[in-house]
């Protein structure tokens, strides 16, 4: 009898924490998923009008690492950048990537978790480019989007990337954890 009630107690209390832990766990991600169209006809300086590609970037607002996967008909890039500005116009680089990974898979970089953060906040004041020795100005270009996705547990994508519990929840749960070990704990007393 005392081991069902020690059970009730001490397991209870904690079986309630950890199923709101994985459940808050996918919601808690800090990774957001952009994607870009790559053209010449996007570049403000004049592009490469017969080059296209596209590109698939990942945002860790907590780490800062922005990671780049770039597939287009461009062979011999100088530069990958992600830069700060609206379509139209030209920007400062933040974010500079491993021009030789064009077309071979991802290049990381590290940038501040600030950065980041507005990256993954506001995609369309960013966008993404390819330099080539042609066009050194830029190749082709594309302003950053939320990918499409999925919405699901551990989808990684924008819906409920880098949100967090609300402190009510949270109390909530906590609260709730600690009145079922407390009526635990009274039935294991008697």
């Amino acid at each position: 009898m005392i081991r069902k009630k020690f059970l009730v107690a001490v397991a209870a209390p904690a079986l309630l924490i950890g199923a709101f832990a994985s459940f808050a766990s996918p919601a808690m991600a800090a990774t957001t998923s952009l994607t870009a169209s790559l053209s010449g006809a996007n570049e403000t300086g004049g592009g490469d009008t017969k080059a296209t590609g596209s590109v698939s970037v990942t945002v860790d607002t907590t780490s800062g690492q922005v990671c780049a996967t770039v597939t287009s008909d461009i062979s011999g890039a100088v530069a990958m950048h992600i830069h700060k500005a609206a379509a139209g116009v030209s920007g400062p680089v933040v974010v500079p990537f491993d021009a030789k990974k064009i077309n071979a898979g991802s290049s990381c970089a590290t940038v501040a978790a600030a950065i980041a953060a507005q990256i993954a906040a506001d995609p369309a004041s960013y966008y993404f480019n390819v330099h080539t020795p042609t066009f050194s100005a830029g190749a082709i270009r594309g302003q950053l989007a939320a990918a499409a996705t999925s919405v699901g547990a551990g989808s990684g994508g924008h819906a409920g990337s880098g949100s967090r519990p609300s402190p009510a929840l949270v109390i909530m749960v906590v609260a709730g954890a600690g009145i079922v070990g407390a009526a635990g704990w009274r039935l294991a007393r008697r």
